[in-house]
């Protein structure tokens, strides 16, 4: 995700964004980072800690990155005290930069859905075992993790929510006329040049000066080889003689109506699904449920769906391309509303999965 987001970051609005966000949390409050005493966390940012475990595993998977990385190399890396504790800040800035991303997206009240979440994880293919999801494989995976099935949920919850809020800043980059022109005339301009080869070798071998020359001629000419401090500075330029120019209400409109959908939400749905094994259990939750049952004490008691199980069954708001085609097809239009059994395609397992499902509330 993290690579996504400098992809995205080269955008120079995204920045400025970005900017604004991160300096607004400062504002507000970033503590110290606490790595020693006796704090249980390694940072608490506005107030939402990162613990020590939650570093300490992050630096392990750096490590394991690197070690892949850079093989044998990294052990004489690892060596390198100065080295091994920028390791370890970078890891913790990155922590923290993700909290605050985190944080960010619920302030805009983004989120993810159940069903999302599940999507995502049968669509891995390190969770599949010849093209099908494997939730045996899925769960040996993440123990090996060291989390817990609900622990690695969550965690993805998290990184496709900071992912939606990073698509969303992302979509809205634009490029200014005079970024047009400038792009324009550098891909239209022409250059004319000349060329000769140069056998490095060969010069190198009529060179006699010595290292203690060498070194002498850098004492003594250090300017040369020295930049001063540059910066690169990313703005917009405002005119505040055009901003005085006004809109009329005709003008105002037709621009909403060319540009509505960046202001409106398509109609999400919630669904609430307990999910069995075999048509027969299937059948016999709905029995219950049709008999008045609760339906959230049954999903929590009967689900095999350990997402959605916690939640009652609940699985969230979902707009229609995220929904799977078994809860449209189901027909569900009022709340309080139950479907017959349903063959889930997406079922831990395969598609033996048979599910009740209910009908919550719809949004627009």
């Amino acid at each position: 995700m993290m690579d996504n987001l400098r992809t995205a970051a080269n955008s120079v609005v995204l920045k400025i964004i970005f900017g604004i966000i991160i300096v607004s949390f400062i504002l507000t409050g970033v503590s110290g980072y606490l790595i020693g005493g006796g704090k249980n966390y390694a940072a608490k940012v506005n107030g939402q800690e990162i613990g020590r475990g939650q570093f300490e595993n992050a630096v392990a998977s750096e490590r394991n990155r690197m070690q892949q990385q850079l093989g044998d190399q990294f052990s004489e890396l690892a060596a390198n005290e100065n080295y091994m504790k920028t390791m370890r800040q970078q890891v913790l800035n990155r922590l923290i930069d993700e909290s605050l991303l985190d944080q960010y997206a619920r302030e805009l009240g983004l989120s993810i859905s159940d069903e999302q979440v599940k999507q995502a994880i049968f669509q891995t293919q390190a969770f599949q075992t010849n093209g099908k999801f494997d939730n045996q494989r899925f769960s040996g995976i993440v123990a090996q993790m060291g989390m817990t099935t609900d622990q690695y949920a969550q965690a993805l919850r998290n990184q496709l929510t900071t992912q939606q809020l990073i698509n969303a800043i992302a979509g809205t980059d634009f490029m200014l006329p005079g970024e047009s022109d400038q792009l324009a005339a550098l891909v239209s301009q022409q250059r004319v040049v000349r060329e000769a080869t140069i056998n490095v070798n060969a010069l190198a071998a009529k060179q006699t000066a010595s290292d203690e020359e060498i070194n002498a001629f850098w004492q003594q000419n250090q300017a040369r080889f020295m930049a001063p401090e540059q910066f690169r500075v990313s703005y917009i330029k405002m005119d505040a003689a055009s901003m005085q120019e006004s809109a009329s209400d005709e003008e105002i409109q037709s621009w909403y109506d060319q540009h509505k959908d960046q202001f409106t939400q398509p109609q999400r749905n919630r669904y609430s699904v307990i999910q069995t094994k075999t048509e027969a259990d299937a059948k016999a939750v709905l029995a219950e449920l049709q008999k008045g049952a609760d339906f959230a004490t049954l999903a929590k008691e009967k689900s095999t769906d350990i997402i959605s199980a916690r939640n009652g069954g609940d699985m969230g708001w979902m707009e229609e391309a995220s929904t799977v085609p078994e809860l449209k097809d189901a027909g569900l239009k009022e709340k309080g509303q139950l479907s017959g059994v349903i063959k889930s395609s997406l079922a831990p397992g395969g598609p033996s999965g048979r599910r009740p499902a209910g009908a919550g509330e719809a949004a627009g």
